[in-house]
């Protein structure tokens, strides 16, 4: 039995513009989301029938059906969540709590975890992940959890399953398992070009490579994670450096990777064109003073989320209307 915790925090108005600025500049996308993300309304068929429902409904409806979840932490915005959601919760067959994004620190989570206050502020993606965690069953006994984003809803339990069986295999000696979802063409759908490296996994799922022998991968909407095993305080580092929005970013992270032992890590991935898995897996559980675990797996759809920008809200409709429910 797992804890699933579904990650549905919010940026205040100053975020979201710096945000939307800098989506503008490097991406050349219009952001149009200016109000609570999870909540925004897609539209789907279900029983033949075109059905709108929040965001986050879409994932919580899989971990609904899904007799391996015991319980179902929610954190952000608790009085809006609770408001939409509050009969759905009410009629779930487990315990479901929503945990609110702009509550403090417990000082008895912030000893257990050796959070750093300045380093983990409370509403950050740090501090709603250990407040949420702190709060699951599976943190009582300090097990991994299975961490998912609420805004990527195309995440099928096929592939969540499918991620818990193989993950699980690995979870004593990493802290850290994510999946490194499989991206065969030079771009996904929503024109994304994904990290491309030499899978050494020892999980083969294409024999389709590029001239190099690299194969693209994406992260995707969920992760299974022990946060009292790494080092919690350097989540959001590294949550802001994901996306590599533009040179100061870059910059930081080749900086990152040198002080690990990875000098020449531009080179070996725009020049030489030979990072590896396992290279990133070294690095990243370098900087987490703790072992983290990639998993290629097949499944493109979990990785499409909606960050908030035009193109994504259309396309994401088209693609759910299309869904097979």
């Amino acid at each position: 039995m797992f804890s699933a915790i579904v990650m549905a925090g919010y940026n205040n108005k100053w975020g979201v513009r710096k945000y939307a600025k800098s989506v503008a500049e490097h991406y050349g996308e219009k952001f149009i989301e200016t109000g609570y993300k999870p909540l925004r309304e897609f539209e789907t068929y279900e029983k033949g029938q075109l059905v709108r429902k929040p965001l986050i409904l879409f994932t919580l409806e899989i971990l609904a059906e899904m007799d391996r979840i015991a319980d179902i932490t929610i954190v952000g915005h608790q009085k809006l969540l609770e408001q939409r959601l509050g009969e759905f919760i009410s009629q779930l067959d487990k315990p479901c709590k929503v945990v609110n994004q702009n509550a403090k620190i417990p000082p008895d989570v912030i000893k257990r975890f050796h959070i750093v206050p300045r380093k983990v502020k409370y509403n950050s993606i740090a501090g709603n992940m250990i407040k949420a965690y702190a709060e699951s069953a599976a943190g009582k006994i300090g097990a991994h959890a299975l961490f998912l984003a609420s805004d990527s809803p195309m995440t099928t339990q096929r592939y969540i399953e499918y991620f818990l069986d193989v993950a699980s295999e690995y979870e004593q000696d990493n802290p850290i398992i994510l999946p490194g979802v499989l991206i065969e063409d030079y771009t996904d759908r929503f024109g994304r070009i994904p990290l491309r490296l030499i899978n050494d996994t020892g999980l083969k799922i294409s024999d389709r490579k590029d001239s190099y022998g690299r194969q693209g991968f994406r992260l995707s909407s969920v992760v299974y994670a022990n946060p009292g095993r790494f080092n919690i305080n350097a989540t959001n580092t590294a949550y802001n450096l994901r996306k590599c929005l533009n040179p100061k970013v870059q910059l930081k992270l080749f900086r990152i990777t040198r002080r690990y032992g990875y000098a020449n890590v531009y080179s070996k991935y725009f020049l030489r064109k030979d990072l590896s898995v396992t290279e990133v897996e070294n690095i990243t559980s370098s900087f987490f003073n703790g072992r983290l675990k990639m998993i290629p797996v097949r499944d493109v759809g979990s990785s499409y989320d909606y960050d908030g920008t035009h193109d994504e809200f259309f396309k994401l409709n088209e693609m759910l209307k299309k869904k097979v429910n």
